[in-house]
């Protein structure tokens, strides 16, 4: 199975794009889609996830701001998550919905192709009931769906769909994830790793949600038959359900504080580097520098903002040339004169009947008095008189308006506007680019300074100060997490000591009515799920462990460290060399750590069974030199398509050399801001042959 073609409409900083992907073979699966950060490269991971998934999907999007498994707050962060999604200008275009299309290629290589719609609001609201979500499969398009099901039950039915013949969004996270993210899971106590690892290869979560439903529905079967009443019954239930708020309280602390004593350890590990490495430098200096670089940056977005004013307004009229330019200043200069003329003459025409008048009244005090003929061809002669003041009109007068939409004042600034464009030449536009590229020069000149000066002025005593105090803070973290897996470990057996008492109480009401026996027969299932989650996880270690040392094996950098991963019942973990002596015993380094969590990735997805694709963005996450090499040549090595989502300091250089022959598409992305808006569009390539061609 694999991808063969993403589209995204609309979609953050995406208003339209497409990528299409050949088929994997035995010696090429590798998809290359680069970008610096900023450009899209994890809005299209982000874009991927939620259109398979929809909102089951949020956990796995690193900088969602979902934690946890609570169904409300999934759903209103789902909400806030899609309101950010919207591209910015697509409301104000008249598009009120963002979409993502994935199509596949299944094991029998038929097509199956996924859209997910999502409509808001003119508002940019997002509208839930709206969801669509369509489905076709075979090269007819043949549409999937449940009918005539419409809401959530729709989705959920295209969930459990897409979880049979894709993925089960329980192994999501074995197969779609971000780099960056695996080492803070690394950071993560390993018993717990391969616990969850196994509990999501067997779905054991869903199970969980499931025994945890079937009480609540017992629960509320129970109080719908007011004549079953049982005190005992009613106090172990209500002890339980402390012990499960106190529990949930306790695992979301532990949630909260785990990715926090990573990112602490993981500070720490690179202060204590730069200390190791430091000399003596001025921090004086560092800060003068910085500033020159805000200078430089400021400077540079002006001009390049004049150059853009100049090439919106004044060079797109410069261009037209200035023989028409000419023209149309004359021509507006001559619809002036004509609306002077027209208005002059309209405003003495308005005086021509008082004149008639008053000759009229001064012509009967004539004497000998004339006569009427006489009196009519005085007026006349009067008034061809009077016309002959505005006829013929001036000489530079128009003969009509080509331009009625302008007053005389409007007209005035068009005439202005245009004689100032005869001043605008080329040297005002060199002076422009000099200018830009003068203080881009100065810019990159002061932050090879700075890059110089930080060798040599790390901040030594600042740096050691926050060590120390990096010290402490992981110190009491470490001792609240060791304090929560002991509480959460040991609620969880008092909630299974309730629920067995519950169930064997529950027994004594068998001949109760339909509503209670209902709700035994669903307290006597939630424990039988109970027992079947307990068995399940010792029944696949064998086959995690066995996965996870020949993934270890291949991608570790010191391959005789270790020789063997053995895990105990309890998913203990014990990471073995060739004498058989237990490596975790030493403290090991960062990248031996994130070398274990790669390794549970890759055999939970091996031993799985599935061949989905591996989507991965940051890939290499904060590995070293060697681990990197070692990470990509696994990869490489899949029998499935890995689509990696690289910067240009990760997947590049000798990286890239270590798995370009085995690399079968790439894609570069793009980004340019139009306005307040940025948009993102993908073209074929990658960064080093952008590189050579410049």
């Amino acid at each position: 199975m694999h991808i063969s073609q993403i589209v995204v409409r609309d979609w953050k900083s995406f208003t339209a794009a497409s990528f299409e992907f050949p088929a994997p073979t035995p010696d090429a699966n590798i998809i290359l889609i680069g970008a610096p950060n900023g450009y899209g490269k994890t809005s299209l991971f982000e874009a991927v996830v939620l259109g398979i998934f929809g909102r089951e999907g949020l956990p796995l999007i690193a900088r969602s701001p979902f934690a946890g498994n609570d169904k409300e707050r999934l759903a209103t962060s789902y909400k806030a998550f899609l309101e950010k999604a919207l591209h910015r200008g697509a409301t104000d275009a008249g598009r009120n919905s963002c979409s993502v299309k994935i199509r596949f290629v299944d094991y029998d290589d038929e097509p199956m192709e996924i859209q997910r719609i999502w409509h808001f609001s003119d508002a940019g609201v997002y509208r839930p009931q709206d969801e669509e979500v369509h489905i076709y499969y075979g090269e007819t398009r043949k549409a999937a769906g449940p009918g005539g099901v419409m809401g959530n039950d729709r989705l959920e039915w295209f969930r459990d769909y897409i979880a049979e013949n894709l993925l089960p969004f329980t192994l999501a996270h074995f197969f779609m994830f971000d780099g960056e993210q695996v080492s803070v899971l690394a950071e993560r106590e390993m018993s717990a790793q391969v616990r969850a690892g196994i509990e999501g290869l067997l779905g054991i979560p869903l199970l969980k949600q499931l025994a945890k439903d079937l009480r609540a529905y017992a629960e509320a079967r129970r109080r719908e038959s007011p004549n079953v009443s049982d005190r005992t019954i009613e106090r172990l239930e209500f002890e339980r359900d402390q012990l499960t708020i106190d529990h949930e309280k306790k695992a979301a602390r532990l949630r909260e504080v785990e990715p926090s004593l990573a990112r602490l350890k993981g500070e720490r590990e690179t202060l204590t580097r730069e200390l190791a490495s430091f000399g003596a430098g001025s921090q004086a200096l560092l800060q003068e520098q910085f500033e020159q670089i805000k200078n430089y940056e400021r400077e540079i977005e002006e001009r390049r903002a004049e150059l853009e004013e100049l090439l919106v307004k004044d060079i797109a009229l410069s261009l037209c040339g200035i023989g028409l330019r000419k023209k149309l200043g004359q021509r507006l200069e001559s619809e002036a004169v004509r609306g002077r003329w027209e208005n002059g003459k309209n405003q003495g025409d308005t005086n021509l009947e008082r004149f008639l008048d008053a000759v009229e009244v001064r012509m009967g005090s004539v004497d000998p008095a004339l006569t009427e003929n006489q009196r009519s061809a005085v007026l006349e002669a009067a008034r061809d008189a009077w016309d002959k003041l505005w006829y013929p009109p001036p000489g530079n007068c128009a003969p009509d308006y080509r331009h009625p939409f302008l007053n005389d004042l409007e007209r005035g600034k068009v005439i202005a506007r245009l004689e100032e464009l005869d001043h605008l030449g080329a040297p005002v536009i060199v002076e422009l680019l000099n200018s830009i590229a003068a203080n881009e020069d100065e810019l990159r000149r002061i932050r090879e300074e700075v890059v110089r000066t930080e060798a040599v002025a790390p901040h030594v005593d600042s740096k050691r100060e926050r060590l120390l105090a990096l010290n402490g803070e992981i110190q009491e973290l470490d001792q609240e997490v060791g304090a929560l897996r002991r509480e959460t470990v040991s609620l969880e057996s008092q909630i299974h000591q309730k629920n067995t008492e519950l169930t064997k109480m529950a027994g004594q009401w068998d001949a109760a009515k339909p509503a209670v026996r209902r709700a035994i027969r669903a307290l006597k299932v939630s424990s039988m799920v109970d027992e079947v989650v307990a068995r399940a996880v010792p029944s696949q270690i064998d086959a995690i462990a066995e996965a996870m040392t020949r993934a270890h094996t291949s991608m570790a950098h010191k391959k005789n460290l270790v020789e063997r991963i053995h895990i105990a019942e309890d998913c203990d973990v014990q990471l073995l060399n060739a004498d058989g002596v237990d490596v975790r015993a030493y403290d090991l380094a960062a990248g031996e750590k994130q070398m274990f969590t790669q390794s549970l990735i890759s055999a939970v997805s091996s031993v799985s069974g599935r061949m989905f694709p591996m989507l991965i963005d940051t890939p290499l996450g904060r590995l070293d030199i060697e681990h990197r090499k070692g990470v990509l040549k696994h990869l490489a090595n899949r029998e499935h398509q890995v689509i990696l989502l690289s910067t240009n300091t990760e997947v590049a250089g000798e990286y890239l050399r270590e798995i370009e022959a085995h690399v079968q598409k790439t894609y570069l992305l793009h980004f340019d801001r139009i306005g307040e808006i940025g948009q993102s569009t993908a073209r074929t390539g990658y960064f080093d042959e952008r590189e050579k061609a410049a």
